[in-house]
């Protein structure tokens, strides 16, 4: 089942104690979970060590110019037993027993994630304002613009008219047939002239207009009136139509197709309209007056809401990952980018950076994005920086690209760095490369 969606995992991995004080039922294989911090007592006899069992006598030591018994490892209770028999005293033995007990609890310092410790990641997303009023910019069509088709791009273009040629070609007729005298296989185009035929046939109670009401009506596109797409389609049909070889009956043959053409077409000018109202509402002179990095409209990671569709599982090297806000983590595209989420670590666990995240991709709920033109930018990581006295500190978004594909992520960087450049130091955005 592997490679297919289904990776064999330890139980321990998806099971955590609900409770910070039912961790220690876990601390068997999570070495990296936990701190045991060595309990110190002073004792006025000097134990007698080699009464007791090897295994317990190994973690503990006796320091006999301070009188000084440590417990470097938990005890158990009956471990704890064992070791007061090497003292003589009532008092010793129940300093030892009670060392043993601060020992298997206050003494171990369970490791939690910033999330398990109730931590909380805001991260503010961009904001868009229409009619007035601040919306949260996550889909395109909160964008204001005029959208219609314009005669003067009904007409089909060059890849049109030949994608119906080769249509024509392919529905050419044939024929197989045995050769009585040889008796072997021959087979041979049917001649041009029998599929000319049926072109100059004028199929019935169809013409021009009805054809254009036939494809209007298989055209859903409920952004268009329908007085405009019937203008185009028509305006369209009718060049067609104009062109040598492109009879009605021709073009009744190939409506399925001509929709499929005009379909492809409105969907392109679409896209170039919404490209264009894109960069004047966020790139525009006056963008700063329409659009707005705020904490009122924030992504939260919440602490059960990050669920990676693939967790990272070590196969670009293995780290002690201390600062991610997770217990769990996504998995890396390269290593490049596992080593970028290392060195962040690093930052953290030096002070440089609170906690950080793996961000997730096209997850509902657990992902972060900015919204493009084209789609939605997932930047790789997002790092919460040290606070500012009482306010929270900057929020950090880092992208890792490789050199392949650092032309293609122009887009990327553009709206990274509007976000940053609108939060009023709020956010800060950096794409590396190669580092």
């Amino acid at each position: 089942m592997a490679g297919a969606g289904f990776e064999r995992r330890e139980v321990s991995e998806f099971v955590t104690a609900a409770k910070a004080e039912q961790a220690r039922l876990d601390l068997d294989g999570h070495a990296e979970r936990f701190v045991v911090h060595p309990v110190a007592i002073s004792l006025s006899e000097k134990p007698d060590l080699k009464r007791v069992p090897k295994p317990v006598r190994d973690k503990v030591s006796w320091d006999g110019k301070l009188n000084i018994l440590t417990i470097s490892t938990p005890l158990t209770e009956d471990e704890a037993q064992s070791l007061t028999a090497s003292v003589n005293t009532e008092t010793a033995a129940t300093a030892i027993v009670e060392a043993a007990a601060i020992g298997r609890s206050t003494a171990i310092e369970f490791f939690q994630t910033p999330a398990e410790r109730g931590e909380r990641f805001r991260v503010p997303q961009l904001a868009l304002r229409v009619q007035g009023e601040l919306q949260l910019f996550d889909d395109l069509e909160v964008l204001e613009y005029p959208w219609d088709l314009s005669p003067h791009d009904a007409a089909p273009n060059a890849d049109d008219l030949r994608a119906l040629g080769v249509d024509l070609k392919v529905s050419e007729g044939g024929e197989i047939d045995v050769d009585a005298a040889s008796g072997k296989i021959i087979s041979r185009f049917l001649p041009e002239l029998q599929r000319d035929l049926g072109m100059v046939y004028q199929p019935e109670h169809w013409d021009a207009l009805r054809l254009a009401t036939w494809l209007c009506r298989n055209l859903p596109e409920p952004s268009l009136t329908h007085a405009n797409k019937q203008a185009f389609v028509a305006a369209w049909l009718g060049d067609l139509l104009r062109r040598e070889g492109f009879t009605l009956a021709r073009v009744n043959l190939q409506k399925f197709l001509i929709r499929k053409l005009l379909e492809a077409r409105i969907r392109e000018l679409r896209k170039q309209a919404v490209d264009t109202a894109f960069q004047q509402a966020l790139f525009g002179a006056d963008a700063s007056a329409r659009v707005a990095v705020s904490d009122h409209y924030a992504f939260e990671f919440q602490a059960q809401a990050y669920a990676p569709s693939r967790d990272y599982d070590g196969r670009f090297g293995h780290f002690d990952f201390r600062k991610h806000f997770y217990g769990r983590m996504g998995d890396f595209d390269s290593k490049e980018e596992f080593e970028c989420a290392c060195w962040l670590d690093i930052q953290a666990q030096q002070g440089h950076i609170q906690f950080w995240v793996r961000n997730l991709v096209r997850r509902e709920g657990c992902s972060f994005f900015l919204q493009k033109a084209d789609g939605r930018f997932y930047p790789d990581f997002l790092c919460q920086l040290p606070a500012r006295g009482a306010s929270a500190g900057p929020v950090l978004a880092v992208e890792y690209k490789g050199a392949d594909r650092w032309q293609g992520a122009e887009d990327d960087r553009l709206i990274g760095g509007l976000w940053a450049n609108l939060s009023a130091g709020r956010c800060r955005f950096v794409m590396v490369t190669d580092k």
